[in-house]
């Protein structure tokens, strides 16, 4: 991990930094077109208008990672369970990601463990029948083993779980054979704050990495297991490739998603909805949305800039 991605977790996990960031939240675009809504009710109403003028799918994520204090892990469990709850209610997908370390694992694993299995009984209590999963994000690399196991502890007691893995770890391919087998939702992305020690090197061989792993989850054998394949990028490149290869399978545009980020890309979710793909946006919601950004930074340097920009500038999404 580089210096540079080292500051960037340390700024994200500052409480000072964010104090002040947030004082900034009303007036910065970043806070407008990244984030979903400032609470709950914003958020699901952002959620209803992406699917019903776009037929864009949502993902509600509450901003609140790397928390250790007992009261604000319980709040963050709590705001996924009440946004399980508001999206079942809209007749939306009851669809949350959720951070490990926002919901105990800074703390204490067990802890980590068991609000986990409150959202996802919040989830299977709300779900209307929708693509409903509560899909666990994969952090830092110390967490990976921890959040596999707790996503198939999940699995099974019969609740509706969901896992994220990096294609630029080596091992990722090990995670997905032990999951591509079952009933539930693989969101595959490239990954953030590369180590060198655990991870292919250069881009052409982590986008290779991406495509076996692509290959995989497209399988027939995946498909018969009800496995839900989802694909985390902004790159067109690798999408189209990934589109050939469910092309080769028979899989229909609709049976797997594309993921990107709320305010990402807009004209390429759009491209994907009029092909008849289906797209779904990662939507943070709440006021703590500095640790996000920072970590948009740390994922891609080039993103210091928009970063900065964004304090002063107003900032537009189409949804």
């Amino acid at each position: 991990m580089s210096l540079f991605q080292k500051t960037a977790i340390a700024l994200a996990r500052s409480p000072g930094a964010g104090r002040a960031m947030r004082a900034l939240a009303t007036r910065s675009s970043l806070a407008r077109r990244f984030v979903g809504g400032a609470d709950i009710a914003e958020a699901v109403r952002t959620a209803a208008r992406l699917r019903e003028v776009h037929g864009i799918r949502a993902s509600l994520f509450y901003l609140g990672e790397y928390v250790a204090d007992p009261e604000a892990i319980e709040h963050n469990t709590r705001q996924a369970m009440q946004a399980c709850a508001a999206l079942g209610g809209a007749g939306l997908d009851v669809h949350v990601s959720i951070d490990p370390t926002a919901i105990g694992y800074m703390r204490d694993d067990a802890l980590g463990r068991e609000n986990a299995r409150r959202i996802a009984a919040a989830a299977r209590q709300a779900a209307g029948g929708g693509r409903d999963w509560v899909v666990l994000d994969m952090e830092d690399s110390g967490l990976r083993e921890r959040t596999c196991a707790l996503h198939a502890e999940l699995l099974r007691a019969g609740l509706p779980a969901g896992l994220t893995l990096q294609a630029r770890r080596r091992r990722t391919l090990v995670d997905l054979a032990q999951v591509v087998g079952q009933r539930t939702s693989l969101r595959l992305v490239k990954g953030a704050f590369p180590e060198r020690a655990l991870d292919h090197a250069g881009r052409a061989r982590i986008d290779q990495a991406y495509l076996d792993a692509a290959t995989l989850m497209l399988t027939p054998r995946a498909r018969d297991a009800g496995f839900l394949p989802v694909f985390g990028t902004h790159d067109d490149r690798l999408a189209g490739a990934v589109m050939a290869l469910a092309r080769e399978q028979g899989w229909a545009p609709d049976e797997f998603e594309f993921e990107m980020l709320y305010g990402v890309r807009p004209d390429w979710q759009l491209a994907l909805r009029r092909l008849g793909y289906a797209v779904r946006v990662y939507l943070p919601f709440g006021a703590d949305w500095w640790p996000y950004a920072v970590r948009r930074v740390g994922e891609n340097p080039r993103n210091a800039w928009l970063l900065a920009r964004s304090l002063a500038a107003d900032g537009e999404y189409f949804g």
